[in-house]
């Protein structure tokens, strides 16, 4: 799996607190703390493991197996949403 974020979204990051609005314009997201997190480092990290590693050493009490399997979930759930797409 290896995503980015889809070139519609707009998104707005406000007080470590993303807010992004579907390709469609239809519908809000508000992120918590972490995902806030991952949606940043989209930009640089597109796989899981990537992320995973990227962003460990920011969080404490989760192990690494533990969070790359929770942002393996959350990816799918944007991608569901529209807001990422699959990167070649």
């Amino acid at each position: 799996m290896h995503v980015t974020r889809a070139d519609e979204v707009l998104f707005e990051i406000i007080d470590a607190t993303a807010v992004l609005v579907d390709p469609e314009g239809r519908e809000l997201f508000t992120l918590n703390p972490v995902g806030s997190l991952v949606w940043e480092a989209l930009a640089e990290h597109g796989e899981p493991a990537a992320l995973a590693d990227h962003l460990l050493p920011k969080l404490s009490g989760v192990a690494r197996n533990q969070l790359e399997s929770d942002i393996r979930v959350f990816l799918e759930e944007l991608r569901t949403a529209g807001l990422v797409v699959d990167r070649a």
